[in-house]
């Protein structure tokens, strides 16, 4: 692979919480149930999987930044690269909130039942009111309830990634229109020599070393479209990570109360 690594490295470990355990059944039985009954389950067993993907991109990010080193003056491979995944792990993020707000929209019968409301009664008064606010985003109801004004920042960012981030495929003129404000207007933080060519590296026969340079570049002017300015798309990305927090931490509570009514094992 096109990585430089050292000639001594001690591989890391996780360092999760102790291990516990249920019964596949006492989670979901093995046999099918009304359709009421699958619904909880499929909602519960998609809030963990939500879970698991915010907190595996943010151990991803975390750990890129502890792995290489970044000089943002710098214009070469390396720096392409480190600048390159960083914005695309910044897009993944995007991505998976986008679709943890289509899922919630798509849930809110279940989200009403008694069953779930139930547990989220059993949650903090903090989270509860995550939960409620991520519904109504979702759903494209009204926020401007004063008990929010706490969450001014992950509600702004929240409505605009439940109209606009995905992953970018089918946005092609957005793009392309991203790419020109990177090369053509400029982006504030990004130094002029940056954008003075469109670069790349290419191999035919090597995968790994081969990165396509301005593609990252549109995305990043795409980001600058997007919040408004380059001051704003900045303070987002910087706050993106710890927004997510409220989120998962929401979600882990609702889990949490779940798992507390199972039998112990």
């Amino acid at each position: 692979m096109a990585i430089k690594k050292p000639e001594k490295w001690e591989a890391w470990e996780f360092e999760n919480s102790k291990m516990r355990k249920s019964l596949p059944e006492d989670l979901i039985p093995a046999k099918v149930g009304d359709a009421e009954e699958e619904a909880f389950f499929g909602f519960l067993l998609t809030l963990a999987m939500i879970f698991n993907d915010f907190k595996g991109l943010i151990v991803l990010n975390d750990t890129f930044k502890d792995v290489y080193k970044f000089e943002p003056s710098e214009i070469n491979e390396h720096s392409g690269e480190y600048a390159g995944i960083q914005v695309q792990l910044l897009k993944l993020l995007y991505a998976t909130v986008y679709e943890a707000l289509v899922f919630i929209r798509e849930s809110k019968k279940i989200y009403d039942s008694r069953r779930v409301q139930g547990l989220l009664q059993q949650t903090s008064a903090n989270n509860q009111l995550v939960w409620e606010m991520l519904n109504k985003i979702a759903n494209g109801e009204p926020t401007n309830d004063s008990r929010f004004d706490q969450f001014n920042d992950l509600r702004e960012f929240l409505v605009k990634a439940r109209n606009n981030v995905g992953f970018h495929y089918q946005t092609r003129k957005e793009l392309i229109a991203g790419y020109r404000k990177f090369f053509v207007d400029g982006i504030a933080n990004v130094a002029e020599d940056a954008r003075r060519w469109a670069y790349r590296s290419t191999s035919a026969t090597n995968f790994n070393s081969s990165r396509y340079y301005y593609a990252d570049a549109a995305l990043q002017g795409y980001y600058v479209n997007l919040f408004g300015d380059e001051k704003l798309a900045q303070q987002r990305t910087d706050e993106t990570f710890s927004l997510v927090n409220l989120i998962v931490f929401a979600v882990s509570d609702l889990l949490l109360r779940r798992h507390a009514s199972l039998p112990n094992r």
